[in-house]
Order: C-alpha cells, then structure tokens, then sequence
C-alpha cells in the first residue's frame, strides 16, 4: 500500500526553485532513503511534507489525503512525525520532559498513559533511561539523537521522518542510530530518511532516490543505485567516502 505520493511537487524560496517536479512515493512498512549533496533539495522535502514550507505546488498525499495547505499541527495528527536535522532538543529542559513534548499535540492522553508511554520509549532507548532527569544540555551528541527521536516517536507516527541522523556522530554511534532505524521499522513505523552516510542509509533502506539540485536523478533498490557507475561516482562514492 502506498502511505506517501508525492507528484510533480516543486518548492520556491526567495531564490528561485529548490525542488522541480519531483514525483516519489513510500509503501508502507519501507525504509526510503533521500541521498545526494548538499543543496540537493532533500531537507526541503521533508519540510514540505511537514507543512513548513509555505511556496509549493503539485500533490502530497499521506494515506490517499492530500497534506498541501495543511498546518504543521494538523500533519503530525494524521500520523507523520518529523524528526529534524540538528536535533533541536531543548536544553534547560530534562531528557524526560523532551521526550513528553513529542505527543504535545495528541488528544485525550492522560496522564498515567502519558508517563508510561515515556516509560516504553525509555524501554526502547535504555541508554536514556539513566539520563531521564538531565538536561538537554548535558547531552552527547549520540544521546541526543536518541532523544529527538524518542520524541518524535511519541507522536505515535505512522510515517517518521528522519533528517540526518548521523550528522556530527562518531563512527561506533552511527552504527548504533542505525540500528534503531531498523528497529524502529520493524515497530511498524515507516520510515522516510535523509542522509549523507550512503553506506549505511542504503544498508537499512528499500530502496532510495537520488536528488540533484532539486531534480530526482535516479531512483531504485540499493544494489541498483551502487552498480550505477555515475551516481556512484558522482554522488554515492564521495558520500561513503565520508563513513
């Protein structure tokens, strides 16, 4: 079943179009990855998606409803949750207490049920468990990863969009964060990813497309991506490079 349909969607800002046409489309229970360089237009999309950016046309449709023209708040009540790049965590605040802001805007949670589903993503997470009542601030990079994702978690997402997640991290914690994006597609999450580490994107992922200056350039299976000699040259090998 197609979850996300995204047809001829292009975005604007001031300096002229970031994304031109790009048509994609997530099956539920995938894990799809976004890839390309900087400035490609894949955080754009994600926003997109997610209602913040204002100048778009064409279609976004989640689970056959069209998300364009909706509000941010609306999008995650139907079931797709953000996760952003650089975590955006807040730090005067407790690792518990960012956590609870990710069902924020769930309806008729009380609050014994509110404090056990903290539980469960603590369950989930166990590293943040001994953490709960630190501040944001007192974080690595890695622990906070996982509480931005926590968070968005909370949102009870049928689709979760991640941007970056491994930015920033050392090698040992990339593998760790990947390993939850498995993990968490097999929660019955699906999963929309953002990355710039190729090898390990395509290591978890479906399938994948490849964005260039806002146009989808190709499109496929992970193993079709690395046996095209041009995308691997042009934009796979220079990313895996980075692992």
């Amino acid at each position: 079943m197609k979850l996300l349909e995204i047809n001829a969607l292009t975005a604007r800002y001031n300096a002229g179009d970031v994304l031109k046409g790009l048509d994609i489309e997530v099956s539920e229970g995938e894990i799809v990855a976004l890839l390309g360089s900087n400035g490609a237009g894949k955080s754009t999309l994600l926003r997109c998606i997610s209602g913040l950016v204002a100048n778009v046309s064409g279609s976004i449709k989640f689970a056959g409803q069209e998300l364009l023209g909706r509000k941010p708040e609306s999008i995650v009540r139907m079931g797709v949750a953000h996760v952003p790049e650089g975590r955006r965590i807040f730090p005067g605040l407790t690792v518990r207490e960012n956590i609870a802001l990710g069902a924020s805007n769930r309806r008729g949670v009380d609050r014994r049920g509110f404090a056990r589903e903290v539980d469960e993503m603590f369950a989930f997470f166990p590293e943040l468990k001994r953490l709960e009542h630190a501040l944001g601030w007192k974080l690595s990079g890695g622990q906070l990863q996982m509480v931005a994702v926590a968070r968005g978690l909370m949102a009870k997402p049928k689709l979760l969009l991640l941007d970056e997640p491994s930015l920033g991290l050392a090698p040992l914690i990339v593998q760790q964060v990947f390993r939850i994006v498995a993990d968490i597609r097999a929660r019955g999450v699906t999963v929309l990813l953002v990355e710039q580490n190729a090898n390990m994107a395509l290591s978890v992922a479906d399938r994948g497309y490849v964005l260039e200056t806002g146009s989808l350039l190709v499109s496929g299976p992970p193993s079709n991506l690395w046996n095209n000699a041009q995308v691997r040259e042009a934009y796979l090998g220079g990313l895996a490079a980075a692992v």
